[in-house]
């Protein structure tokens, strides 16, 4: 737990803008996708891969997504989530919390040893961070 901590203190001292932070149970039936559409930053949530039959680091509480509207996940087929988060594949955008290779905000996380999904050949996964 304290190394979740110390990330979200420097994220703090950073003024990484994070727009909200709730448990996915506060969405109807803890569904990721309304979470992520909502920009939360979330870690906890008792799901599998999708289209896996393993489970996410997610489930086992190794795993954070960060802004994940602004920081979207694209597919191997170009396919965005969440839904609305289209405009934000566009990684050339520079809006307060999107995360981009070399930001204090990603070195937050990587520079503990986290691995980030925005480092992933295919798929990409901006909003990611995961302990191995």
């Amino acid at each position: 737990m304290e190394p979740v901590i110390d990330v979200f203190a420097q994220l703090y001292r950073l003024g990484y803008p994070i727009a909200k932070m709730r448990t996915v149970d506060h969405y109807p039936g803890a569904e990721d996708e309304l979470s992520m559409r909502d920009n939360n930053t979330s870690a906890f949530n008792c799901r599998g891969i999708p289209g896996s039959q393993s489970w996410s680091y997610h489930a086992y509480g190794r795993a954070i997504d960060l802004n994940p509207l602004l920081n979207p996940y694209i597919g191997r087929s170009g396919a965005v989530e969440p839904a609305n988060a289209g405009p934000y594949a566009d990684r050339t955008r520079t809006d307060p919390g999107i995360l981009h290779a070399g930001d204090p905000a990603v070195l937050a996380f990587t520079g503990r040893g986290w691995a980030w999904g925005g480092d992933w050949r295919t798929p990409k996964d901006y909003q990611h961070f995961e302990q191995p």
